[in-house]
């Protein structure tokens, strides 16, 4: 029986460790990235050159509903006061609107809208095929709503939990990161068990 040169044994472990090492941390920086939310934009339905360069993102776009109506095709048009954006909702994408259709239900209110900004004849629209796009805003609610930066944050944590609540009330706590399973380095690499001299 050949006896293992030590000086061999140890190289292709430390090998096999460093390796194994590089790769847990690219899987570590893979992680990071897709736990990592953009942040939400917010643009103003007034605003069309920055909705323009917007296009194919997601944003969120608020004001106030003005001038719907319905093509004779059935598709609806929501539009904003003093804006070139709308949302489009083509027939075939009512169903989860039921009986009042979104030319409809938004007239004259105050909304925020969440899509892909798409341009169509050279204005920016999204495309509106769910009611869970839209949010109903008060006409004196702040929106959109303020971001608080570390620098004004309370120093006191009980200061802090009460003003997070009192200026949003019903804001959902933040999602748990994921967990994935440990990796099988075997998965990976060449590894056999050494017998011991």
């Amino acid at each position: 029986m050949k006896i293992p040169d030590p000086k061999t044994t140890a190289a292709r472990w430390l090998a096999s460790s460093l390796a194994l090492a590089i790769v847990a941390a690219f899987l570590a920086s893979a992680d990071a990235d897709e736990d990592r939310a953009p942040a939400t934009v917010y643009v103003a339905a007034s605003e069309t050159d920055e909705l323009a360069a917007r296009e194919g993102r997601k944003t969120v776009v608020h004001g106030v509903v003005s001038g719907s109506g319905t093509s004779a095709s059935g598709t609806n048009f929501v539009n904003f006061g003093n804006a070139a954006f709308s949302l489009v909702t083509f027939k075939s994408d009512l169903g989860p609107f039921g009986e009042i259709e979104p030319a409809e239900l938004y007239e004259g209110k105050r909304i925020a809208v969440e899509g892909i900004v798409s341009i169509f004849q050279g204005k920016p629209q999204i495309k509106l095929t769910d009611p869970e796009q839209v949010t109903l805003l008060e006409p004196d609610a702040v929106f959109p709503p303020p971001v608080e930066t570390a620098a004004a944050a309370p120093k006191d944590s009980a200061e802090a939990g009460s003003k997070m609540e009192s200026e949003h009330p019903e804001a959902p706590e933040a999602p748990e990161p994921k967990r994935k399973p440990p990796v099988d380095p075997s998965e990976y690499f060449d590894i056999k068990p050494k017998p011991r001299p």
